[in-house]
């Protein structure tokens, strides 16, 4: 029995690690999730922020996703994509693994520790990536012009999607 708990707990905790990317809106600009202007009456600025566990590609089926969305809000049939980017912003952090007797000083190239040791400090450099999809889109309605490679067909991008779409 208490095997079975322990292996419970065991399997709850690596569950929660993992993290499943959340489509949601941003809080404020600076916010993870989704946000868009409407600039005329027929079209849109529409932007995607992930996180640091966020794909690109995640980020980019969340924006395709937030556009058919809008479309179908406004009952229109298709959107167009006018131009679409995506920026990728990385972070790099250290962490200093130091054992030095009488402690150190940092912010220089070497650091120093107290007593006259110089030591040679051992650290990880972690890369953080975050991407940020951001497009301009019109409205239409009808069935999309065949052959126009940026036209959408709004409910079939809200239905090849969905299962990617995870919400709190």
């Amino acid at each position: 029995m208490l095997i079975r708990v322990l292996l419970a707990s065991l399997v709850l905790a690596i569950a929660a690690c993992s993290t499943v990317p959340i489509y949601q809106p941003a809080s404020d600009r600076n916010d993870f999730g989704y946000s868009e202007q409407q600039i005329e009456p027929e079209r849109y600025r529409v932007t995607y922020n992930g996180d640091d566990s966020t794909s690109q590609a995640s980020v980019e089926n969340f924006l395709l996703y937030r556009m058919a969305e809008i479309t179908l809000e406004q009952d229109y049939d298709y959107f167009k994509v006018i131009n679409m980017n995506t920026e990728c912003h990385t972070e790099y952090h250290t962490t200093v693994d130091q054992d030095c007797p009488g402690g150190s000083e940092y912010g220089q190239m070497f650091p120093y520790c107290g007593y006259g040791y110089i030591c040679n400090p051992s650290g990880t450099l972690q890369e953080t990536k975050r991407y940020e999809a951001v497009a301009f889109m019109t409205l239409h309605h009808g069935e999309p012009p065949v052959g126009e490679d940026l036209a959408y067909a709004a409910r079939e991008v809200e239905e090849q999607l969905r299962d990617q779409i995870v919400r709190e």
